[in-house]
């Protein structure tokens, strides 16, 4: 890409940033982006490859809703569904099916409570482990009087209890999870979609494990009120914008999305970075909001970073954004009841390195994947993008020279990027590296050199590094897309990038094989017009948001610690 062109584009992006609420409403709903925005500092001149490869589908959404909620593809009759499944008169959460009570997990159940796949009749299993008041025990699990709730699962205070379940006068919140405040529930349940006055809660974190690793204990959320909600402004279709102001760092944050009114709200936070939603886009169209009918609250929390900048931490045109905690509600009628914040220094921090094809990203139309990816993760975990437009592994005049031919950064020696990171880090965080797009002329050994050397020092703070393959370009080989890089010295990028994880016993997130997987069973005409925002290289918002997605479904496909303990 020529220095005209880049200057062109950053223009482009200048002058159609929004002011106000406005802004966050239209980059979040906008489908396909009209100019071919971006700021990647990456241009390509490799010749596309021949080859064909079996296509595979992309995700889902499109819900049905008769009465309740639906998420992500369910189907609902009265009740709620998150996350696929059948649902009659009752709580289904990723997958399975019910009749009666509540199915975490694709268990199977009659008249109890199932978690993680187990089976039951009279009782609670919870991780094919132990069970609450009687039942049997699948898989030499113990029988308990009591129990203690799962990460991810909900606190509830009331309700009545099926076919030999108990009631839980209360617990811990753990990550991800939702409190149920009312209505009739069995234990970990929700109330009955459309009932006035009751409780939907977002969908839950991850319980348990499927394999090593030790979810991290959370504390409790702050509880929403309505003092604090005051100091927000702005209705309707305009937005509420609530500025708390305060220092740089993490904050939990909890809220009430409802209201006497129904409602449909999307929640961003700081510049442009989607923080919940209630399911992915699949063919070109907004990402769908939160519904509540007239007099329903639906509580969530989560975990936000406030850093200054709020987007680019090197960029001309990077916003600062306002000093402190910003919340934003938008949609078509957003509604919030109430809301409260608290910093915290034991949240779990996922650092993100990479650049512009992963950053926040000014807007309206353009967007990185790093920006949408916090949506996936609830309470206790918080995402810190300091992904920037132009960064590479490395570069300097005594190891490989940096490009001349545009801003190019070297992520490793800017101030502003690992020198500003490194010493945030702390022990039990996660650092996701990703660098290739302007790794141009980043000779093997050095390329595979520095990524080695992110992965020491990520922990020598006693972190855990993640590694992961970049988005590909909008180049085709006829109807499969071409998952090339150009590097002059002619290097394998994604090769090494896997020999690297391989050798250092690094999960490696491989985000350029399950989209170019996904883009070529969409085709070039439907990719290209919804899902990049330029001809080659950066994701419009529907493009971000749903490689976003891929990358949570990668992360629970590997079960990568901690991760996995705060998907929602």
């Amino acid at each position: 890409m020529t220095m005209s062109i880049h200057d062109q584009n950053e223009k482009s992006i200048h002058n159609l940033r929004g002011q106000g609420p406005f802004r966050h409403l239209l980059f979040a709903m906008i489908a396909v982006a009209p100019l071919g925005l971006g700021c990647s500092l990456s241009g390509n001149s490799g010749t596309p490859q021949a080859g064909s490869g079996p296509a595979s589908a992309g995700a889902g959404g499109n819900s049905q809703n008769t009465g309740g909620v639906v998420s992500q593809a369910g189907q609902n009759t009265g009740g709620v569904v998150q996350q696929g499944g059948q649902n009659t008169g009752g709580v289904v959460a990723q997958g399975g099916s019910e009749t009666g009570g509540v199915v975490q997990q694709g268990g199977s159940e009659t008249g109890g409570v199932v978690q993680q796949g187990g089976s039951e009749t009279g009782g609670v299993v919870q991780q094919g482990g132990s069970v609450v008041t009687g039942g049997s025990v699948p898989k030499g699990g113990t029988t308990t009087a009591g129990g203690s709730l799962a990460p991810g699962g909900s606190v509830v205070t009331g309700g009545s209890v099926p076919k030999g379940g108990t009631t839980t006068a209360g617990g811990s919140l753990a990550p991800g999870g939702s409190v149920v405040a009312g209505g009739s529930t069995s234990k970990g349940g929700t109330t009955t979609a459309g009932s006035s006055g009751g409780t939907i809660p977002s969908s839950g974190g991850q319980t348990g494990s499927t394999g090593s690793g030790v979810c991290p204990a959370v504390g409790t959320p702050p509880t929403p009120d309505t003092t604090t909600r005051a100091k927000c402004t702005g209705s309707g279709s305009a937005g509420i914008t609530c500025h708390f102001g305060g220092s740089i760092g993490n904050y939990d944050v909890s809220f009430n999305l409802g209201g006497t009114a129904a409602g449909q709200t999307i929640v961003q936070a700081e510049h442009l970075r989607e923080m919940l939603a209630a399911s992915v886009t699949v063919a070109g169209t907004a990402v769908a909001p939160i519904v509540t009918t007239a007099g329903q609250k639906a509580l969530s929390s989560m975990t936000v970073n406030v850093r200054d900048p709020e987007g680019q931490p090197e960029w001309s045109q990077a916003s600062n954004g306002t000093p402190g905690l910003d919340m934003y509600f938008i949609g078509a009628n957003p509604q919030l009841d109430s809301i409260a914040y608290a910093p915290t220094t034991s949240a779990v921090v996922m650092y993100i390195l990479t650049d512009s094809t992963g950053c926040d990203q000014e807007g309206p139309g353009t967007a990185g994947w790093g920006q949408w990816l916090p949506q996936f993760f609830g309470y206790g975990l918080s995402v810190a993008n300091y992904g920037n437009s132009g960064a590479l592994s490395e570069c300097s005049p005594t190891t490989t020279p940096c490009r001349t031919d545009a801003p190019y950064y070297s992520f490793y020696d800017d101030p502003k990027m690992w020198p500003t990171v490194k010493p945030l880090i702390k022990a039990g965080d996660v650092v996701l590296i990703e660098f290739a797009h302007n790794d141009k002329n980043t000779p093997q050994a050095a390329y595979e050199k520095n990524l080695t050397t992110y992965i020491t020092e990520t922990r020598a703070k006693g972190a855990i590094p993640v590694l992961a393959t970049p988005i590909p370009r909008n180049n085709w080989s006829g109807t499969t897309m071409s998952a090339t890089f150009v590097n002059d010295p002619g290097v394998d990028l994604l090769a090494s990038i896997k020999s690297v994880g391989a050798t250092n016993n690094v999960p490696v997130i491989d985000i350029n094989a399950v989209v170019v997987a996904a883009f070529s069973a969409k085709g070039k005409a439907t990719v290209t017009a919804n899902y990049y925002a330029d001809p080659t290289t950066h994701l419009s918002t529907v493009g971000a948001n749903f490689v976003a997605a891929l990358i949570r479904d990668e992360i629970k496909r590997l079960n990568i610690y901690p991760l996995v303990c705060f998907l929602r």
